[in-house]
């Protein structure tokens, strides 16, 4: 395997951001020379940190089913809208620069996201196709097009009745009172907006899960095809939902929300497939 920590940098960024890329040698036999999908991971963490437990190990389940994987550590607070929205294009312009050397299907990126991390990834999802976006990555948009979503337990929406307000204003800044409706992702959606699949739990205390079922509910409306599972529990941060990925406190196991993984496994692969 070849881990590399590669500097993603673009104004406003912090001087910490990075992608760390999780690519598979050749460990089978005739794998050479074929190209896999790559997922992107970005971790959630109120865009205040960015969360080990929904960074590596989650690269390292989808290198376990055969997958590239990649974790974005992007910029969080005092970094604001659309720094980091800018460093996930970055990033996803690398990947496709280095398709070849890196044994990546570069038709085939597909973009994941954990709680606020979700709604960077959902933004990507609605925003990359937009002139701005690819004026300040320098590059033909179509290079930018993410090929499908993943979303897990994600904030979507800036509307006060369901929204994660502390992830919206970590997100904004002092800009928060103007632009919080530009960010309710909801509201965003459209037919360029990638085939997504996505997950959250009823009970989740955090970030309640009407912000995924609306998201849900506007890439119906837009004919997206999309898969959705709602957990009847489970909290918030679950990431893989056992004890590898538990808390300091050894919270964050839900038997029946693990089934999740599996489930993306063949979303995956009847979207997507493995080998090329």
């Amino acid at each position: 395997m070849r881990n590399e920590q590669i500097k993603i940098q673009v104004e406003g960024s912090g001087k910490d951001v990075c992608l760390e890329t999780y690519i598979l040698g050749d460990v089978m036999d005739g794998a050479r020379n074929r190209k896999t999908p790559l997922v992107l991971i970005c971790p959630g963490g109120g865009y205040a940190m960015t969360s080990n437990r929904e960074a590596e190990p989650i690269a390292l389940q989808f290198n376990s089913m055969g997958y590239q994987a990649a974790v974005l550590r992007y910029s969080c607070a005092p970094a604001v809208y659309p720094t980091a929205l800018c460093e996930l294009a970055q990033s996803v312009k690398l990947i496709r620069e280095h398709a070849e050397e890196w044994s990546v299907n570069a038709e085939k990126i597909i973009v994941m996201g954990f709680s606020a991390g979700g709604h960077l990834a959902a933004s990507y999802g609605v925003f990359w196709n937009e002139p701005w976006l690819a004026e300040k990555t320098q590059c033909d948009k179509k290079l930018l097009e993410p090929n499908g979503l993943v979303l897990c337990y994600p904030v979507i929406s800036s509307k006060e009745e369901i929204a994660h307000q502390d992830s919206i204003k970590n997100l904004l800044g002092e800009s928060y009172p103007e632009m919080k409706e530009q960010v309710s992702l909801e509201d965003k959606v459209g037919k360029h907006t990638p085939k997504t699949f996505l997950w959250h739990t009823f009970t989740d205390p955090v970030v309640p899960f009407w912000n995924s079922f609306r998201f849900a509910e506007a890439l119906g409306k837009a004919g997206v095809p999309m898969e959705y599972h709602l957990y009847p529990q489970g909290g918030h941060g679950l990431s893989l939902s056992n004890e590898q990925t538990a808390n300091e406190e050894g919270k964050g196991v839900e038997k029946v929300c693990q089934s999740w993984v599996p489930l993306l496994r063949s979303w995956m692969l009847e979207n997507f497939g493995l080998y090329s």
